[in-house]
């Protein structure tokens, strides 16, 4: 995977040397970058991609009329031995905005992490043909940002972005309610009637310096998993 992770990694730089600002192209362009470089490196066929695909019902509670998606999904081949699924978060200040809501970007990160370890968790007990066993695929995190979230909380007592996350409610509540609430219940409530703990572990990072056109970025991916919580435990 670190090979994908590079070549993902040098698409990106590629794009921001060319344009280099962070706010000319949005996050599409950043999954774009991925997209390609899984096409080149697993030689895929576009048809391979399946982009913002509904998630199964199962793995969320609400309205199942109102399905949240999931950004990336790529299955098994002879190139490749599991199918990958993905969600993407691009942070940067703008020409409009120069001061990031952080802690409510950090909180969409958790959100997906907990939408990611919902997929992971997915095991198509009823068969479903649009669906296969998420067990064995690998869920990523995979997020590009500038200094402004590269340095969120340091100094202060706010929690920072972590290496490894382990989201049970003992890490929550140490959380602000603004980075906490972007957590959406229909996901939260699910993991607690499921007994699951999300967890997110970063596999990769590469940290570029600022130059006189562009500041501090990086390239942050997670693994995501579960763990399920065990019985008796006060760590729900």
């Amino acid at each position: 995977m670190n090979e994908l992770f590079n070549q993902f990694h040098n698409n990106v730089l590629q794009r921001i040397n060319r344009y280099q600002k962070l706010y000319y192209f949005g996050e599409d362009s950043i999954r774009y970058d991925f997209y390609q470089s899984a096409l080149n490196y697993y030689n895929l066929d576009t048809t391979d991609l399946i982009l913002e695909q509904n998630i199964p019902n199962t793995q969320f509670v609400g309205n199942p009329n109102d399905r949240p998606e999931y950004d990336l999904r790529i299955d098994s081949n002879e190139y490749l031995d599991f199918g990958i699924l993905c969600e993407f978060a691009f942070f940067r200040l703008t020409e409009n905005n120069q001061n990031l809501p952080r802690p409510k970007l950090h909180g969409k990160l958790l959100n997906d992490i907990f939408r990611l370890s919902l997929l992971k968790h997915y095991n198509n007990a009823g068969n479903n043909p649009i669906y296969n066993n998420f067990n064995n695929y690998k869920c990523f995190m995979i997020c590009v940002t500038d200094n402004e979230m590269i340095n969120y909380g340091q100094g202060n007592n706010v929690v920072q972005i972590q290496e490894e996350y382990i989201l049970n409610n003992d890490f929550l509540n140490q959380l602000s309610d603004t980075c906490r609430d972007q957590i959406q219940p229909r996901f939260q409530n699910k993991v607690n009637e499921l007994n699951l703990i999300p967890t997110a572990k970063r596999v990769f990072e590469q940290i570029v310096p600022q130059n006189a056109n562009t500041p501090l970025w990086c390239t942050w991916i997670w693994e995501v998993d579960y763990r399920y919580i065990k019985k008796g435990s006060k760590y729900r």
